[in-house]
């Protein structure tokens, strides 16, 4: 089966066995291991779930997927290494933080309703915050003094002079579910000043403030394709995001509120939070979360994401070459 007939295969039943083993192979056969292994990953998902599949075929799936992770972990090991973050240099929660994502220890496990599930790493040791007290970030003054700027900027490119598209769009080399009926979904839209750590010129150019603000005063959090993360965030006038979980714990997710028309509100944890405009909130979006707009109106923020400030600068060094290192895994 070609990809191309996987594809097609795959858009019709994302738990298609044969297309996802297609697309593992293809991807394998190409050298790009973490792709490959989605997709081997997804196939014994489809068996483990008892849906129909070949037995020996599945069995290849799993041999797999612990070939890919063999390499991969020897290739973080030489990529870190060759970054200049040697095995003994790594630090200690750093350290624990690798051997958990490539299955050589466990997380302890949590008596809480709520803890945080990051989809893709976590990073031990931190407290456990939902919503944290923002009077203790030095920068959050002068973000929060350009609230009506930021807000005139937000106002034109609803109006005609940027494209808001879906926050949750597939991705061609992975695996979709159904990410709980957001994919493809404008009810919950963005539009991206800085998209997967890069800056989207063409919309910087009609929100400067917002973006000089942000990546003049802020720890930023800077993690190879994927943050910094700065965006509008738009929920529909009455819409609502499902609950979900963040991907990366190392860093707080931030909503500077620009249109707020009430009736809304975000739910994280055990916690609630209402926006009001230029009130800044910052939480861990690893713990299940949701949110409505119960209004008559669009709510807007401005969303971002900071280093936890717990971590120290070589942990900040040490994360970011790590993903760096993944990412060049193929």
């Amino acid at each position: 089966m070609s990809p191309a007939q996987a594809d097609i295969r795959l858009a019709k039943d994302n738990y298609d066995f044969a297309a996802l083993m297609a697309k593992g192979d293809h991807h394998y056969a190409r050298g790009e291991l973490r792709a490959a292994g989605s997709f081997y990953g997804m196939a014994v998902s489809v068996v483990q779930s008892g849906r129909p599949a070949d037995g020996r075929e599945a069995a290849r799936a799993a041999q797999a997927m612990q070939d890919i992770q063999q390499q991969f972990v020897r290739h973080l090991v030489t990529s870190l290494a060759e970054a200049g973050h040697t095995q003994q240099d790594w630090h200690p929660r750093f350290a624990n933080s690798l051997a958990m994502m490539v299955g050589a220890a466990e997380r302890a496990p949590e008596s809480r309703s709520f803890p945080a599930m990051p989809s893709v790493y976590y990073y031990p040791g931190l407290p456990h915050v939902e919503f944290a007290d923002t009077h203790q970030f030095d920068w959050r003054e002068a973000v929060e003094a350009r609230t009506e700027d930021i807000a005139e900027e937000a106002r034109k490119l609803l109006a005609g002079s940027g494209t808001f598209k879906p926050y949750v769009e597939a991705e061609a080399d992975r695996p979709q579910g159904d990410m709980h009926g957001m994919l493809g979904n404008d009810d919950w839209s963005s539009l991206d000043l800085i998209e997967k750590g890069e800056p989207v010129a063409e919309h910087i150019a009609h929100a400067p403030v917002a973006y000089q603000t942000i990546t003049r005063e802020v720890p930023v959090c800077t993690i190879p394709n994927r943050a910094p993360t700065l965006l509008l965030s738009l929920l529909k006038a009455g819409k609502k995001i499902p609950p979900h979980h963040g991907m990366l714990n190392p860093r707080y997710i931030c909503h500077l509120p620009l249109m707020v028309p009430g009736n809304g509100a975000l739910r994280l944890g055990s916690q609630k939070r209402e926006w009001r405009k230029g009130e800044l909130i910052a939480f861990d979006d690893t713990i299940e979360h949701e949110a409505w707009n119960n209004s008559g109106e669009d709510r807007l923020v401005l969303l971002f994401d900071v280093w936890r400030p717990e971590l120290e600068p070589i942990e900040h060094a040490q994360i970011a070459a790590l993903f760096a290192a993944v990412d060049s895994a193929g």
